[in-house]
């Protein structure tokens, strides 16, 4: 039987604004949500390509543009739409209860930069 993961409250939903979004820390990791149309979408946000957080990068329909190199990424599976980037973002599972809202810490995928920060 698998067990339930514990949420974690890391922001209210009205802090994210409508077709906007705000980098929030989730247990150490950057993590950025996005609010497409009152749905609540988080994704890690450190760009696989150039290490720049996507929170206030250029949104467009539900792809998020890095600020630095202009690689999209999709807001709601992580997947890298364009180059330079070619590596898709973790996503997380997200839930609004209360006004609040709540992350499941364990990303869809670990982010390949985790791993080398890890090693060092």
């Amino acid at each position: 039987m698998t067990e339930a993961r514990q949420m974690v409250d890391v922001a209210a939903v009205a802090d994210v604004p409508e077709g906007g979004s705000i980098r929030v820390d989730l247990a150490g990791t950057p993590v950025c949500l996005v609010n497409l149309g009152g749905t609540i979408h988080a994704l890690h946000d450190t760009c696989t390509h150039a290490r720049e957080s996507l929170a206030g990068g250029y949104i467009d329909d539900d792809r998020i543009e890095c600020p630095r190199h202009g690689a999209f990424f999709s807001v709601t599976t992580g997947a890298a739409l364009t180059l330079p980037a070619t590596i898709p973002l973790p996503i997380f599972a997200v839930e609004v209860s209360d006004g609040r809202v709540l992350l499941d810490p364990v990303p869809s995928h670990p982010h390949p930069f985790d791993d080398i920060s890890s090693r060092s």
